[in-house]
Parts: structure tokens; sequence; C-alpha cells
């Protein structure tokens, strides 16, 4: 599974808003220079965010964004989902399903890490993302992503 640039931008900028919750509304230039992302692209992807309820824009001299709720009521697969709809790890798993073979039997395979990918996402609020600490610091990626995923003793 790949994010697309749209949903990992999306991601990364109200990280920024996550951090200064409660400060007031961010301009869209400070969430730029933070996290050096491209204005005009974060403009049409924050109003995208902002139809889905998850940032709201303060328009005026002192407008900007500021998340609609708390960090730790937003998920960062609400976030990917208001960019990129329904997470589909394949094409059998999207809705409607564009695969003809009911019979096939890597099907619950994927089924089972696309709900393990879900879960996890929906389970992973940006208060989670900014209060993050160096504890896996000594764990490969690989190793993480293990962990995360419960050993289950396949291999």
């Amino acid at each position: 599974m790949r994010l697309s640039p749209a949903a990992e931008l999306a991601v990364r900028g109200t990280l920024v808003l996550a951090e200064e919750f409660g400060q007031g509304p961010i301009t869209l230039d400070t969430i730029c220079s933070r996290r050096e992302l491209p204005k005009q692209y974060l403009v049409k992807i924050f109003s995208s965010l902002a139809r889905a309820g998850l940032i709201t824009p303060i328009r005026g001299k002192h407008g900007g964004y500021i998340l609609a709720q708390e960090p730790k009521e937003i998920s960062v697969l609400q976030i990917i989902e208001a960019i990129e709809g329904p997470i589909a790890l394949n094409y059998c798993l999207k809705t409607p399903s564009q695969c003809d073979d009911t019979s096939c039997r890597l099907r619950p395979i994927w089924d089972e890490l696309q709900d393990t990918i879900c879960d996890k996402l929906g389970n992973m609020k940006l208060s989670d993302c900014i209060n993050h600490t160096d504890k896996s610091a000594s764990l490969t990626p690989l190793d993480e992503a293990t962990a995360s995923l419960g050993d289950t003793g396949k291999r």
C-alpha cells in the first residue's frame, strides 16, 4: 500500500495544527514553512479536509486553520480517507469489488491485512503522533511493523 502524495501532505499538515492546538488559527504559510510543504497543493488538500469536517478555516486578518476537534479525537485513518476515500489494499477489496474470482484463496489474507492496517490507522490519533516518544528508537522499521501487527506465529 502506498499513500498518495496528497494524503501524506494532509497528515503532515494536520500534525502542525495538532501541535498548535488551542493556540488559535495557524496560517497556511506557517504550516507550509514548518514542514516544507507546497502551498498551492495544500490549499486544495485543506479544502478537502474542511469538507470532511476535520479542520476549520478561519477567515480574516488573524485567520488560518484549526482542527475541528481535539487531536485525541482525529485519527490518521480519517485524514487519509478524507483525501483518498476508503482504503482498499488491492482491487478485490474495493467497493464494489473489481475482482470476479470468488474462490480466490488470497482474499482472506488481503482482508486480514487491510483490517489490520485500518485498525492501526484508526486507533492512531493525532495526539499519539505528536506525543510519540523515542521508546522504539532501538527497533528497526521491520521490528516496528512486526510488533504493530502482533505476533501471530506466522512467518
